[in-house]
């Protein structure tokens, strides 16, 4: 049996190295989170307003360009704050071939929305 004396050494080391590394992430889910306070509010008046008025009216809704754009900004904002999200729990809770196979899943999910949300409002643009 050998022992170590030296891995809560190593263990600080490690840690002062990576002090910094989630940094970035942790602000920009941080942002993401502010942004989409306002986004949020205005979805849930949006809602409000269509609510009564059925399919024509929440279509003419999302034909106005600023609803269209906002309803992307609000889409795109929502993607990359989930997609970083489920990271950090793949990162925290997985480890090997399934941690890299969860990733790729979670980037395949997030472009997968994305692209959804923009076919669905460049279809509505078109007049289909």
């Amino acid at each position: 049996m050998t022992t170590d004396r030296n891995v809560g050494a190593k263990s600080v080391k490690s840690w002062k190295q990576s002090a910094h590394h989630g940094a970035g992430e942790w602000l920009a889910e941080r942002g993401t989170s502010l942004v989409l306070i306002p986004l949020t509010l205005w979805a849930a008046y949006a809602a409000f307003t269509v609510a009564g008025g059925g399919f024509d009216a929440a279509v003419a809704f999302a034909r106005v360009p600023l609803n269209a754009g906002l309803i992307g900004l609000t889409m795109l904002i929502s993607v990359w704050h989930m997609y970083m999200g489920i990271k950090v729990i793949i990162d925290d809770y997985l480890q090997g071939g399934m941690r890299g196979f969860t990733l790729f899943l979670n980037i395949l999910l997030s472009a997968a929305l994305l692209i959804a949300t923009g076919y669905a409002l460049f279809v509505l643009h078109q007049g289909a």
